[in-house]
């Protein structure tokens, strides 16, 4: 396999920057290195490898200025052929309890048989049960003379504290997309391959950061003789972008066929759609002027990504990953492992109405989301077709002034409805919403309706929990749904908070829910279930 064959063997082999090479190395030649050392970071980042090149100087007995083994003596040689019998590699994913940690307590007081120091190599040590870890615990902070341990982990937080503080903690860090290549072009050089730089890119982009993967993918392309796209394809960043594209587009039908095939190809979607959060992560992080925190990308992607950026709001990206964090931990246990996903695509590209209830007045920037209607009067059309033109043309403008231009334009529209023929039909409004959902009727006798503006309905309530549940996506669409029944045109509802406080009510007096001092459950649980009140968002046990 490259990633055993091409494996570093010295320090000054490690792909640089690399912090913990560097200081290893430095150890060696001054000779104060620790009896305990925890490597932390991703797979596949180096841990493992540098903690043999760490053994090997430390049994070297012709180590180099630099702090390098030579690679040539008994004991390097061993080491690399794996039959250094002081070197003991232990897998703590198999051998996690207690029993295998007191076996290395019996045996680590034996003194080193073949070479000048005992090397312990703990990997996916986070894997061992508590009381191994406690049984590991007094042999870490005094163990024998000439005799080191070396922890590796990918997961830090599942290492008890008190392991960390009797280690020298090195953290690893994912190999930058530069780094990957050079390494890539390394082997595809010694083996003779050939292959586009951009297919390295490719290669370089979907190993996320690991040699060990960046290997494993370019030997698979190579022995295979089978094209990049289709080993990577959909597990590189590009299909993200696609994605992204059909969900900002509302074409939730095209996202849903992504995931299917995603699925079909055989690629894990827990870890798939982790990297998509991961994705959505880095447009806002563009979309907030910090594009240099955006790694792995190539220059032409980085691009595509910023072209994207530009046609979100915030807003957008914040609701898309909010929505798919809540279904991603259900993808392990769903029955079918793919409608989470689906799901949280759904919520994100679904229609206008979700699209709504998410930004309140339509703050959301799509491509195909409609223009305000506008009245008749060619003022209103001429500004219209002003701003569409200046759009076309670039137009100078600051962000302040457009965005006021944008909002003369909308205050303009012509509302379908005055607030005084509202209120006239409001009570058999109210009336016809107790044959829906009492709570739902409960909820909209908590306010009142102050304004029409366009086509929404401004409703004042006191609290900020009614504002949340009126504008859930449940509620909002039966609102509207009734709205479009009785008033005879396409409404929506806005909620507001009242700057003041319900009155209270004195002994024996009556009155609209409005008048009460209440608490916002009070209106709410009601003999209706508590399932319709939240819209299922609660969990029952």
């Amino acid at each position: 396999m490259f990633y055993t064959k091409y494996r570093p063997q010295k320090f000054s082999d490690v792909c640089r920057p690399n912090d913990a090479a560097d200081a290893l190395s430095k150890q060696v030649v001054s000779g104060k290195t620790s009896h305990a050392y925890l490597f932390v970071g991703p797979r596949g980042t180096g841990k493992t490898t540098l903690a043999r090149v760490l053994a090997k100087a430390l049994n070297c007995s012709d180590v180099s200025a630099k702090g390098d083994p030579c690679c040539k003596c008994s004991s390097c040689v061993a080491i690399k052929e794996g039959s250094f019998v002081d070197m003991i590699e232990i897998d703590a994913a198999s051998n996690r309890g207690i029993d295998d940690i007191r076996e290395i307590k019996d045996k680590i007081k034996l003194a080193p048989t073949m070479g000048k120091n005992k090397v312990y190599i703990i990997d996916e040590v986070h894997m061992l049960t508590n009381e191994a870890f406690n049984a590991l615990l007094k042999t870490l902070e005094e163990p024998p003379k000439k005799t080191t341990f070396i922890l590796c982990t990918t997961e830090l937080h599942k290492v008890p504290d008190t392991i960390k503080s009797r280690c020298q903690v090195y953290r690893f860090k994912r190999a930058t997309m530069p780094q990957l290549i050079e390494k890539l072009k390394e082997i595809t050089k010694s083996e003779k391959i050939k292959i586009s730089e951009r297919d390295l890119e490719k290669i370089a982009l979907a190993s996320m950061g690991g040699f060990r993967d960046a290997e494993t993918l370019l030997q698979q392309v190579s022995d295979g003789e089978i094209s990049v796209d289709s080993l990577v394809g959909m597990g590189s960043k590009e299909i993200y972008v696609e994605l992204t594209d059909h969900l900002l587009n509302g074409d939730s039908g095209s996202a849903i066929r992504i995931v299917s095939k995603v699925y079909e190809e055989g690629l894990d979607l827990y870890v798939w759609t982790g990297e998509y959060l991961r994705y959505l992560r880095e447009l806002l992080f563009i979309k907030s002027g910090v594009k240099e925190e955006v790694s792995g990308a190539t220059s032409e992607l980085l691009v595509e990504m910023e072209k994207q950026a530009s046609r979100l709001s915030v807003g957008w990206i914040l609701n898309a990953m909010n929505s798919i964090l809540e279904e991603h931990k259900n993808i392990k246990t769903s029955f079918i492992p793919q409608l989470p996903v689906e799901m949280a695509l759904v919520k994100i590209g679904g229609g206008e109405e979700l699209r709504l209830s998410w930004c309140g007045s339509g703050t959301i920037e799509t491509p195909n989301q409609p223009k305000p209607s506008l009245g008749t009067g060619k003022t209103a059309t001429k500004d219209a077709k002003d701003e569409e033109d200046g759009d076309e043309e670039g137009s100078e403008e600051d962000a302040g002034e457009v965005k006021a231009k944008k909002n003369a334009v909308e205050d303009k529209e012509v509302s379908p409805i005055t607030l005084e023929a509202l209120e006239e039909k409001w009570r058999e409004f109210i009336k016809r919403s107790r044959e829906l959902n009492h709570s739902l009727t409960a909820l909209l006798k908590s306010g009142t309706p102050v304004n029409v503006e366009g086509r929404f309905v401004i409703l004042e309530v006191f609290y900020p929990f009614h504002k949340e549940r009126l504008e859930s996506p449940q509620n909002r669409k039966l609102v509207e749904k009734l709205m479009s029944e009785i008033f005879g045109t396409r409404l929506s509802l806005k909620c507001i908070l009242s700057k003041e406080k319900p009155k209270k009510l004195k002994s024996g007096e009556s009155g609209n829910l409005t008048d009460l001092n209440i608490a916002p459950a009070q209106v709410v649980f009601n003999k209706d279930s508590v399932i319709e009140a939240f819209d299922g968002g609660l969990p029952l046990i």
